[in-house]
């Protein structure tokens, strides 16, 4: 399994607290990466991950840092990302100052989050001046949408991302950080679950407390004992934590056929167990009440350790031809 980007979360610290949010980010939230940290990760990971996506908390809230971690990015050969809640783009001279500021160290895709968690403090208005502003640069631009498409913020997202060429993806909101109190279900069958391979657990996250998870969201805060967290003891150990991850049968599993194919091999006492912590019906929060199972870990290790190999190849099988295809499609 080869790992697509490693995010590097910056800041906790955002001007937003909403409702919806993963990482609990707002304007009080604590806790920076320090550059010396940054540098480490990413040096260390550099020959693990095909690019570098710096996200918070807001990262341009800490511009510095976020413009010398894309720096360091493509200096290393690396591709590289941002997320951002676009809350800079007030005016176009403000907002053709940032794209500048961006395009100037390196950055080659920007994804603006936006939805009616969003809109209050970035408008739609604000959107029409942060793509329009954008669309003079090299900058591939995305729109990043979570929440039902019945809002009036997804006509917004979905008109202004078209007028101005991004691309615009669309999430549910789910039961993790601040979201778990809008998205938990009381009651969710497991069969309800897709059967769907995940590909967000090869986009591993550094967090600015020096905790290094798999995936990008649903895992921050998993277990201890969780394959989703790879234990460091300092930054500079990203690397080699990534390279033990990249073999763990339990995450090729995951990449390859999805939670349900690790729920389907588990003995029926754990199956059930498992069910009823279910939060809702998506494959994330069946992933996490399943990996922060200690007893269902266990019994993957054992069940999973013969087919290592084969999991293994299969992912990398599935990531040629992921690449093949977006060769084709560019």
């Amino acid at each position: 399994m080869r790992y697509n980007t490693l995010g590097i979360q910056v800041t906790n610290t955002c001007n937003m607290a909403c409702r919806h949010c993963i990482t609990d980010s707002s304007p009080t939230a604590r806790g920076d990466l320090t550059w010396p940290q940054i540098e480490a990760a990413v040096r260390s990971a550099a020959p693990h991950i095909d690019g570098v996506c710096v996200t918070g908390g807001e990262p341009l809230l800490r511009r510095d840092l976020t413009l010398r971690t894309i720096r360091l990015t493509r200096e290393l050969g690396l591709r590289s990302s941002l997320v951002t809640n676009g809350y800079w783009a007030r005016t176009p001279a403000e907002a053709g100052s940032v794209w500048h500021a961006l395009e100037d160290a390196g950055l080659q895709k920007l994804a603006v989050s936006f939805d009616r968690f969003h809109d209050r403090i970035v408008s739609g208005a604000s959107m029409e001046v942060l793509l329009a502003t954008g669309a003079g640069t090299s900058i591939e631009m995305q729109v990043q949408y979570c929440g039902d498409r019945t809002d009036e913020a997804y006509r917004i997202a979905e008109k202004v991302a078209a007028r101005y060429g991004a691309t615009l993806t669309t999430a549910e909101v789910l039961p993790f950080g601040r979201g778990r109190q809008i998205a938990t279900r009381r009651s969710v069958d497991v069969g309800t679950v897709p059967d769907d391979p995940c590909g967000v657990v090869v986009r591993p996250v550094l967090t600015p407390e020096g905790e290094l998870f798999t995936c990008c969201g649903p895992a921050r805060g998993a277990a201890q004992n969780s394959p989703l967290r790879l234990s460091i003891d300092a930054t500079d150990e990203v690397g080699a934590a990534l390279s033990a991850g990249a073999t763990n049968p339990i995450l090729n599993l995951i990449y390859s056929k999805g939670p349900r194919a690790l729920f389907d091999r588990l003995s029926p006492p754990v199956r059930e167990r498992v069910s009823k912590r279910l939060l809702d019906g998506s494959i994330c929060s069946l992933c996490r009440a399943i990996t922060d199972d200690g007893e269902a870990v266990a019994e993957l290790d054992e069940v999973l350790e013969r087919d290592r190999l084969r999991l293994v190849a299969l992912s990398a099988v599935m990531r040629a031809a992921q690449d093949d295809l977006a060769t084709r499609s560019a």
